[in-house]
């Protein structure tokens, strides 16, 4: 019998190997526009009209991701998904929906797509999206044509990367972005990032944190007031909106807002005009938005603090910002990027970090991100008198990792230690998972396999009298 982890290696290898894309859509210019984009990206494609010839095409060749408009002869998109779903759950499935029909694409969501488009389509958005949806299920996206721009981003990880390519597919199109991710991991730079790559550059940027501010003046602060809107508007003023014009608006802890917010905040983007507190004169939404938050958008939905119509309005491009305890790859990089800047913003000679100080640093889990790890670099910094700053000067909580109780004596470090505790470590993250640990460790489940026999983590049968192979 197949276990059911090895039928999944196998559907992922096959995936992985044919990098397939099925296009379903009875507009036939649009089918062949839609085929040359992906097939540029270095993606094939099998294209069809019907969600009936859909489906005995996907009984011949499994492809990696659907792609299906809504409106369809005969079976329509929605139904063509539920029997995707059914067969085969865990390929991800993309509908493309006309413009306003906002309700169907909630509804199909709901049932399983991974992601909505609004006709007509975009071609970055179409490509950043599909390029997420697969790298989420493990598959290995075609390479880029050439290195991207930096923005001021540091760091070579796959996180990192992945970031920078989404930047890269998406600042054109004029869609909506929701950024996720933990506090201090860096979400109004990638949201600069995207201004600075977009046609809009050339407009302002402006960034306004919904939660930084009472509730009250939330309201006036984005869609500006007119005099005597409320006590104390002593004149006219206009809003963040009004002020970024064709530019972009970065509403940063969008969770945070009102819901009476949210829902002028909805009309605002599904009309595309707005007007003044206390005012009646229609505006035009020219700015693009993007949104960011810390928290759980989904589950905020679920609990009925945040509108869900809003949720996918904002959610046209969604974009994670892993943590930097899962991007270990940013932190020497970042580390010597700080240095460098701390010490020409203080006229100081340049401060060295010594091979176990970054090593410690490496192994932190750094709660804060990235903006813990600058606070720390400049204290490190101001604090420092040899030029080097060394293991014993960092903070307490980095000295007591366990990269540093592994080191037996005061030398050099114990190299089949360190292994086995990044190993162990990934285990444990992994919940016992080995696909899972060798794909945190960067190896394959072969090798984890291999080092995990070496470092005596397991025993094989075969090494045991009378005993079969695991």
């Amino acid at each position: 019998m197949i276990h059911t982890s090895t039928f999944r290696g196998i559907e992922k290898t096959i995936g992985m190997r044919s990098q397939k894309i099925l296009i379903v859509e009875d507009e036939k210019n649009l089918r062949s526009v839609l085929a040359a984009i992906l097939e540029a990206e270095g993606f094939t494609t099998a294209q069809t009209e019907s969600a009936e010839d859909a489906l005995a095409i996907m009984a011949r060749e499994l492809p990696v991701l659907v792609l299906t408009d809504q409106r369809l002869p005969g079976m329509s998109g929605t139904e063509l998904l539920a029997r995707i779903k059914e067969r085969w759950p865990r390929i991800p499935v993309l509908i493309a929906t006309a413009y306003g029909e906002i309700e169907q694409a909630v509804q199909a969501i709901k049932a399983g797509a991974e992601h909505y488009l609004t006709k007509p389509v975009d071609e970055g958005e179409l490509v950043a999206i599909i390029r997420q949806a697969l790298s989420c299920r493990g598959h290995t996206n075609p390479p880029r044509s050439q290195d991207l721009p930096r923005h001021g981003i540091i760091g070579e990880s796959p996180g990192t990367l992945e970031i920078l390519e989404m930047i890269n597919l998406v600042a054109p199109a004029p869609s909506n972005v929701l950024i996720t991710g933990e506090s201090g991991t860096g979400k109004e730079m990638v949201a600069r990032g995207l201004h600075v790559a977009s046609p809009r550059a050339h407009a302002p940027f402006l960034a306004f944190n919904c939660g930084a501010i009472p509730l009250d003046l939330v309201e006036s602060e984005i869609f500006g007031h007119e005099k005597g809107a409320f006590t104390g508007a002593v004149r006219s003023q206009a809003g963040k909106l009004e002020m970024a014009g064709s530019g972009t608006l970065f509403l940063d802890e969008v969770g945070d807002m009102p819901l009476a917010m949210q829902v002028k905040l909805l009309r605002t983007l599904q009309e595309r005009e707005y007007t003044r507190l206390g005012g009646n004169q229609p505006l035009r939404l020219a700015a693009r938005i993007i949104a960011a938050t810390h928290v759980d958008l989904a589950k905020a939905v679920e609990e009925g603090s945040f509108r869900e119509d809003l949720y996918y309005r904002l959610n046209v491009i969604p974009l994670h910002i892993p943590p930097l305890r899962e991007r270990r790859e940013d932190i020497a990089p970042l580390v010597h990027h700080f240095l460098r800047r701390v010490c020409t913003d203080l006229g100081r000679p340049e401060v060295d970090i010594a091979t176990a100080a970054l090593a410690a640093m490496e192994a932190y889990s750094w709660p804060g991100n990235i903006r813990q790890l600058e606070n720390i670099v400049e204290r490190l910094v101001v604090l420092n008198r040899g030029g080097t700053i060394l293991a014993a000067d960092l903070p307490n909580e980095m000295r007591t990792t366990e990269t540093e109780r592994i080191r037996p004596f005061g030398g050099a470090y114990d190299l089949h230690a360190v292994e086995r505790e990044a190993v162990v470590s990934a285990l444990n993250k992994a919940q016992s998972n080995k696909s899972q640990a060798a794909l945190l460790l960067g190896i394959s489940r072969k090798q984890l396999h291999t080092r995990m026999k070496n470092l005596g983590l397991i025993v094989d049968r075969e090494d045991v009298p009378g005993g079969e192979k695991l």
